[in-house]
């Protein structure tokens, strides 16, 4: 395969992260594994929650794919790993840290830029609905519930 090729798999696999994270969001953390994801909807964050253990499980799977890439050369393995690892920190980045002020407490920072702000508006609908705007990381018009606040911003 291309490093071209390579690359768009890599890119391909960020973005799709996104809506199968939706699809799990929706019909797994919200059904029968809520008990896992139930402390994320506290209303005060902690350092580590229970629901940190689906991040840890798609780090595995990244993981396992490397050391399958170092094993047998599989580049394709490799390329999927890396789109993987790349959703995996910019979820801790922009929905941990920025979002939902864990870690490093950047959500008054995320607050005055204009695309992390919709997304944090967007996602605290989430959070007070308890259902609705299941991404993480981007706010689809037409999917997501987004507030009048930030339709009054897009103009």
């Amino acid at each position: 395969m291309l490093t071209v090729e390579l690359i768009a798999l890599s890119v391909a696999v960020f973005f799709g992260m996104e809506f199968l994270a939706r699809l799990m969001h929706k019909y797994l953390m919200h059904g029968i594994l809520w008990k896992i994801h139930e402390d994320h909807h506290r209303p005060v964050q902690r350092e580590i929650e229970k629901n940190d253990a689906f991040g840890l499980i798609f780090a595995g799977i990244s993981v396992y794919l490397i050391f399958y890439w170092l094993i047998y050369g599989n580049l394709i393995a490799l390329s999927v790993a890396l789109g993987m690892t790349a959703y995996g920190v910019a979820y801790f980045f922009v929905h941990d840290m920025v979002i939902h002020n864990r870690h490093l407490h950047l959500r008054s920072w995320g607050m005055r830029h204009k695309f992390l702000r919709e997304l944090i508006l967007v996602h605290d609908v989430h959070h007070k609905e308890g259902r609705g705007n299941w991404g993480f990381l981007l706010v689809i018009k037409g999917i997501d519930k987004i507030p009048e606040e930030v339709k009054g911003e897009r103009r």
